[in-house]
């Protein structure tokens, strides 16, 4: 199995401001751009129901506090376009939508209207008072970013066999080679996916007689997963024992170290591995019986 692991960019309404706050509005914009999230420009729009429609084809707003108070209803200048985007996401925050409240001069902004703002803050709203643009955007994508669970159903399995979407060419070899002798489950992994794993691995490992980690190119990111998979699921406790294999057309010795006295692991020739994981089975089976 492996999963399709696209994620949806996350799509930002950046609300209107203050005359004050246009290069930080247009730095901004920039950083935003970079991260890879999609922006609707909220320049100038007032009206009700439309920009309510606009809001509602994203998936938070963005709204820059600056020197002048727009934002608290009832002062002058508050039907200002910011001022209009600032009440209309804040009807939207019932809820999936969120609303970040940006205050990038922190301590340095003494307008009297930010307490003002603090106190009426709700669930999901967000206000950061941190002066970088990167730091707030990446706040931004962290609160935004929800990793979705593994939706599979575990299947009674002799091997349960992981590895990274880099090495899928080989891992695929391998695991047709091992299902002529024994059952497998395969999951491929990438290492940018914002999919949770945990929950789906460690019922499969509940079900399978052994775990395998397999790896050529993706030697970094094996030894941090493994050791992580092994932690979650009991460590030397576990039920199910786990095994790491490298592709010695790749791998390099070095990148087991970690693993001395853990767990067990094997560099070897590709066509040599499904016997190493074989010979690794009928171990782990013969200190069951």
């Amino acid at each position: 199995m492996f999963l399709n692991l696209y994620n949806q960019p996350i799509r930002v309404f950046l609300a209107d401001i203050t005359p004050d706050m246009e290069a930080m509005r247009d730095e901004l914009r920039v950083i935003l751009h970079r991260a890879g999230m999609e922006i609707t420009d909220g320049g100038g729009a007032t009206s009700g129901e439309a920009l309510r429609e606009k809001m509602q084809q994203t998936d938070c707003s963005v709204h820059l506090l600056g020197d002048t108070d727009i934002y608290t209803q009832g002062t002058e200048g508050g039907n200002s376009a910011a001022g209009c985007q600032y009440h209309a996401a804040k009807q939207l925050c019932r809820g999936d939508f969120k609303m970040f409240v940006w205050n990038p001069r922190g301590a340095g902004n003494t307008a009297p209207y930010i307490n003002k703002i603090r106190r009426t803050i709700e669930e999901n709203i967000i206000y950061i008072d941190k002066p970088s643009a990167i730091v707030f955007v990446e706040d931004i994508r962290n609160i935004m970013t929800v990793k979705q669970s593994v939706n599979q159903d575990t299947v009674e399995s002799d091997i349960f066999f992981l590895y990274n979407d880099l090495d899928k060419d080989t891992a695929y070899d391998i695991c047709t080679m091992l299902k002529d002798l024994q059952t497998v489950t395969k999951l491929g992994v990438s290492m940018t996916s914002e999919v949770d794993y945990n929950t789906y691995i460690h019922q499969q490992l509940a079900v399978s007689k052994i775990g395998v980690v397999y790896y050529n190119y993706a030697g970094d990111w094996a030894a941090s997963f493994a050791r992580q998979v092994w932690k979650d699921t009991g460590g030397d406790s576990a039920v199910t024992p786990l095994f790491v294999v490298g592709n010695i057309e790749h791998a390099k010795p070095e990148q087991l170290e970690i693993f001395k006295g853990i767990m067990e692991c094997a560099i070897d020739e590709q066509m040599r591995i499904p016997l190493d994981i074989k010979m690794f089975l009928d171990k782990s089976n013969n200190q069951n019986k």
